[in-house]
């Protein structure tokens, strides 16, 4: 006879009678996979949620305290005789999923709900502009980055106070010194707020730096310097500025880029979410998708030379002026108006498409070429007319965002990456 199975090995079920099973008895293997299969009614419900899952859910509940298991949902005992072996159990019911315009991979099978916890634990903030990364600073890290480069040498410690447009400098000088801060640091000279200010002084507009303190940089100043720079950070609202012999820097606590004053919106989980009215697309509203012109629709054969009318809205009476520009403009390009649209270069059926200029307006009003963008631009304009919104209706198909190019997800969304 096979040995028996120990108890540690499997669940023991004995006369089991939970609805329609009659009085089964059976071991089921831990740490594999199992399969109940049979025809309807036969009990695999019965066996698998109202039995299995029913004790080992209860039993479990029963571990916390009775003033836990009142908020948590318990299930009756089922009917049986013994089940020994059981452990904590979870069921996964199956459901038919709801399928949305916006539903994607990610969100049917629920990863973009993880994704859109980690993006903001994970990624990096950049510059759109520069490509410099931008990342809060704090108190540890900027005493960091003084023991680092500007160590044993004399720094002041600074934050921008705003010098108010009305009123007279004087009276600014005056607030600072009766709150005990008698110098301002401006392009490399201490001026003293104490005294009168002479007439180079009075020019200083915008921004003034505030003298916190001026200390050298070492381990023994330490506690002093962190001192300086919280005060500084929370005077200087988030900014602070430390000035050495060699070199300034600016530090802030925001996602500001100190350099270009870009700020980017504190990373969140709906930041992240092209279904939360913060991260979604402000242009498509998330979906990434718009009714719009499609420029691959006015040129249905590739295989045609400009010469030849490759597009095809400007072999109409309407667009017979911009046939004659684009020739002219081609010649003047050295682009061969002979040559299949198919056989040009990548950049040159771009520049038939697009024309020279972001803005097809400014293209037209400085005799360049607007590209065929700017055709249907013009055409736009006169789409109040039926026979107009009928012509255009040719070329209309879902294309990508112009704003978030099928991202769905708003502007500063994209400026955060990973690796």
């Amino acid at each position: 006879m096979p040995p028996k199975n120990k108890l540690s090995d499997v669940i023991r079920i004995k006369g089991a009678r939970q609805h329609n099973l009659k009085n089964l008895d059976l071991d089921i293997p831990l740490g594999k996979f199992t399969v109940i299969t049979g025809p309807s009614g036969s009990g695999k419900s019965s066996l698998a949620f109202h039995t299995l899952y029913a004790e080992g859910q209860r039993r479990y509940v029963e571990t916390f305290s009775p003033y836990v298991r009142q908020f948590l949902d318990r299930m009756d005992k089922p009917a049986v005789d013994r089940i020994d072996g059981i452990p904590p159990a979870i069921a996964i019911e199956q459901k038919n999923t709801i399928r949305t315009t916006r539903s994607t991979v990610g969100t049917l099978t629920e990863l973009n709900d993880y994704l859109k916890l980690l993006f903001p634990r994970l990624a990096k903030g950049y510059d759109p502009e520069t490509g410099e990364e931008i990342s809060p600073d704090s108190t540890d890290s900027i005493v960091a980055w003084c023991m680092e480069n500007v160590s044993d040498q004399q720094a002041f410690i600074t934050f921008p106070v705003v010098i108010p447009k009305s009123g007279k400098l004087t009276d600014t000088f005056e607030i600072l010194n009766q709150q005990g801060y008698t110098r301002i640091y401006h392009h490399g000279k201490i001026i003293r707020t104490d005294e009168k200010p002479d007439a180079e002084v009075k020019k200083i507009k915008g921004e003034c730096l505030i003298i916190q303190d001026r200390l050298k940089i070492t381990p023994r100043n330490k506690a002093r310097l962190i001192e300086a720079i919280e005060t500084s950070l929370t005077l200087g609202k988030g900014k602070v500025e430390i000035a050495s012999e060699n070199c300034t820097q600016v530090f802030t606590t925001s996602w500001t880029n100190p350099i270009t004053g870009y700020t980017l919106q504190r990373p969140s989980a709906a930041l992240f979410s092209f279904n939360s009215p913060l991260g979604a697309c402000t242009h498509c509203r998330g979906f990434g998708k718009m009714i719009g012109i499609d420029l691959n629709k006015a040129i249905p054969d590739p295989s045609l030379s400009i010469k030849d009318g490759c597009v095809a809205p400007f072999m109409t009476s309407r667009g017979a002026e911009c046939q004659a520009d684009l020739l002219r403009s081609a010649r003047s390009n050295n682009i061969n108006i002979n040559t299949p649209f198919y056989e040009l270069e990548k950049h040159e059926q771009r520049w038939i498409m697009l024309g020279e200029r972001e803005d097809t307006q400014d293209a037209w009003d400085s005799g360049e070429w607007y590209g065929v963008k700017g055709f249907f631009d013009w055409v736009e304009t006169k789409s109040y007319k039926m026979h107009v919104r009928v012509f255009l209706s040719r070329y209309r198909a879902y294309t990508d965002c112009p704003n978030c190019k099928g991202s769905r997800l708003t502007p500063e969304a994209l400026c955060f990456k990973i690796q």
